[in-house]
Parts: structure tokens; sequence; C-alpha cells
């Protein structure tokens, strides 16, 4: 064969294979599949753009990113866990990431993901079990007090702050105030339509630490006697209870909408509904701290965060990429494109809404000062479960002891039965 026509076969076989000299060598990348629960269009795209950006920034790994649906993700998680079919990198929300590493289905991140940006991240917003870290966030959120600056003035009641809350006496007074006012047949919204175990732990139980209380001993994580059903948590207990037999909450609110259609003057929920609550009021918009029930201002801390699963063939890579969305211009971006709290302080210094000066730095304060994340155990789905039965029934009218007793009975006795649920102990 003529030299030409040898140059020109070797020339497409390199051609076929991206293989052969320097102009066209072949993108020897690495793919690691990431799961994620499917959520809103804001929070999808910015994944996409983080994922795109993370590839663009190096030639070694490619992040393929999948979302699942969300009411069986947990169960898609298991059942590829036990299939050995887990992707490398995976979300998972902050409540669960216990009973993920119980269970196997992830790793320690020890080794992969760079202390130095662990250490720069809220601590509620890192997924700790058994004196390791397992996950971290790069977004929460956080609990507010909504009302109108015009409400306190009308009922000459002080405006809390983050130094000095409200405390319960005052708190009480100024729903008391509202609901002799005539004006609203339920002055305070806590959302308690939303039956959901999720929102009740997540709402309430933060009240119940304010009180002195607690979901379960976190020191050992083995019982949940004397924390959920002790003189604390029955006082927490006696007061939600009074909320409703006073009329100061309605039991089920027919919509979402009891603020911004006026009928109620309160509302306790989370920084997400600030833009509605922000058209409805505009300037007259007061974003308060929950009240201080005696220990302390507390709320719920946690979102979903990013874990490396046990099955991953490239943990370096796994980690590599949380390394990166740790950045202080990756969380800015997730928080300028989604509204979720930033979890770092040099990530809400970049951001539009959670700088100093930002119109949403309140939620970045909130989280910073007082949002707990819900106890490190396995067993916390029943530990929610049982809370969540048991302020129901409160709320219905069910003596406080009895059922703050028989939430502490299902737990204790899931543990007992299960011990390897309370194996590692504390958080």
């Amino acid at each position: 064969m003529p030299d030409w026509h040898a140059r020109i076969a070797a020339l497409a076989l390199c051609t076929v294979l991206w293989s052969c000299g320097p102009a066209r060598k072949a993108e020897r990348r690495t793919d690691l599949v990431l799961w994620k629960n499917q959520a809103g269009l804001d929070e999808e795209e910015a994944t996409r753009e983080m994922v795109a950006r993370f590839n663009a920034s190096q030639s070694k790994w490619r992040v393929v990113a999948q979302s699942l649906p969300q009411g069986g993700y947990d169960q898609s998680i298991v059942a590829a866990s036990l299939a050995d079919r887990m992707p490398c990198i995976v979300a998972v929300d902050s409540p669960m990431v216990a009973s993920y590493a119980w269970a196997g289905h992830v790793r320690p991140l020890d080794g992969y993901v760079a202390p130095a940006n662990l250490d720069q991240v809220s601590r509620a917003a890192v997924g700790r079990y058994a004196g390791k870290v397992y996950a971290v966030g790069q977004f929460d959120a956080a609990l507010a007090i909504f009302t109108r600056k015009s409400i306190l003035a009308e009922t000459r009641t002080r405006v809390p702050t983050l130094e000095r809350p409200w405390t319960l006496q005052e708190f009480q007074t100024f729903l008391e105030r509202l609901k002799a006012s005539g004006r609203y047949r339920y002055p305070l919204d806590l959302a308690t339509r939303d039956d959901k175990a999720s929102w009740w732990t997540y709402a309430f139980s933060p009240m119940l630490q304010s009180f002195g209380g607690d979901l379960i001993d976190r020191r050992s994580m083995r019982s949940a006697e004397g924390a959920l059903n002790g003189a604390a948590a029955q006082r927490f207990g006696s007061w939600f209870q009074a909320l409703f037999a006073k009329g100061l909450v309605n039991r089920k609110e027919p919509d979402e909408s009891a603020f911004v259609k006026g009928r109620a003057a309160v509302v306790y929920t989370g920084g997400w509904w600030a833009p509605d609550y922000r058209r409805y009021a505009g300037d007259d918009l007061a974003i308060l701290p929950p009240p201080d029930f005696g220990t302390g201002v507390v709320i719920g801390g946690g979102s979903w965060q990013w874990a490396i699963s046990k099955h991953c063939a490239h943990p370096e890579g796994a980690g590599s990429f949380i390394n990166f969305i740790l950045q202080p211009s990756e969380v800015a971006a997730m928080s300028d494109r989604t509204g979720n709290v930033p979890v770092t302080a040099a990530g809400a210094a970049r951001s539009r809404d959670f700088n100093p000066d930002g119109k949403s730095r309140i939620f970045y304060e909130l989280m910073e000062r007082f949002a707990r994340g819900r106890p490190a155990t396995p067993a916390f789905s029943v530990v929610s479960n049982a809370f969540t039965f048991a302020t129901r029934d409160i709320m219905d009218g069910k003596d406080v002891a009895d059922a703050l007793d028989d939430a502490v009975d299902d737990i204790d006795g899931t543990i007992a039965d299960n011990p390897g649920l309370a194996s590692a102990g504390g958080e």
C-alpha cells in the first residue's frame, strides 16, 4: 500500500477512535450519575446549570443528573442500594441522613470533601451521624412570624428583634389583643391544615424545644422519656392546646391564604412565603423571629443535602463535585435562582437577596442564629409520626400528659424492638 494510503487509513482509524495525535485527544471523562428529588422548576433549572458549570470546570468527571419523583424517592434509593445499583451522588432530605447512613446507603464524606468547606456551612445544613459527616446542604430555609407593622402599632405591641425576641407572655398578649379586637375570628395561622408529619415536626418541635423539651434524648438517642413527656413538654402541650381552645388558631384553615386574604393577622411559616406576603402587604410587612418560649428561640433546620453513595466507584469524583458546589459563587447562584437560604456566610454575602443589605437577610440571620436540626437517629420517622399524632390529639382536646406518654411509648417501644436503631447513639 502506498504511504499516502496508509496515512489516510491511519487517519480514518484515529477519527473513529478519537485517540490519536495531540490535535484530537479523546475526552476521557468518567460519568458520575446524580440522583435528586424532583423539585420546583427554578430549582431544577438551577441544578442543571450548576452541573453544567462543574462539568465545564474540569476534564476528569462528568456529572449526569437525573430527577426522580418526590413521592417514591426514598423507595427508589433503598431499592437501588439493595440491588447495588446506586448512583454516585444522591440528594438526601436532612432528617433521613441518619437512616441512610445506618442502612449503609451512603458513606462518610471524610477524605472526599475538604474540612475547610464543611466548616463554613451552617451546622444544621451538615448531616452528621455517629460522629461522622455523611451529607452537606447548599441551602436551607427559615421559619418566621409574619404580620403587619400597622397591626403591631394598633395593638401597642413591641417590635421584637433578633437580639430581643418576644417572650411567651408578650406573644400571648399580642394574640389575645387581636382576638379581643373582634377583627379576626382566628388571629394566628399555624398551617395546621397541612397534616403531613414533616410539617408538624419541622414547625412545632422547635416550639417544644424552646419550652425546654425535645423529641428524644439527643445524648443517647435511645429514649424519648423525659424529653417528650417531661414538665417542659407538658407546658408546651398545654399552651399549644389552649391556642385552639381559646379560638386563637383555626384547627383547619380552608386554604393557605389566611394572611393574604385578611382572615388572620399573624402567620407562622417559612420564608418561601415571603414573595407572596410582600406583594400583599408591601412595606407594611413585618418579618419577625419566633418567640422565645423559655430557653431561647429555636427554628427547624436542615433541608435537602448531598451525599456520596456507599457503592460509588469514584467517591473522589463525587467529592470533587460537592467541593465545587460549596464555593461561595455556587451557593449564591442557587439561592438567587430559588430563593432558598444560603448556608455559608460567603455565599450569603455574594447573593442578591441574602447579603447584609438584601431584602431577605432576615432569613439568613434566623437560620444562622436559631436553626437546629431534627434528631440524627435512624428512628426519626417513628419519632416524627409519634410527635405528630400526639400534637394533633392535643389540638383536638386529648389530655396532654396522656398524649405525650403515648408518643413516648411508641418511640421507646420501637427502639426496644429494634435495638440497632440506637446502636450508635448521640449526635
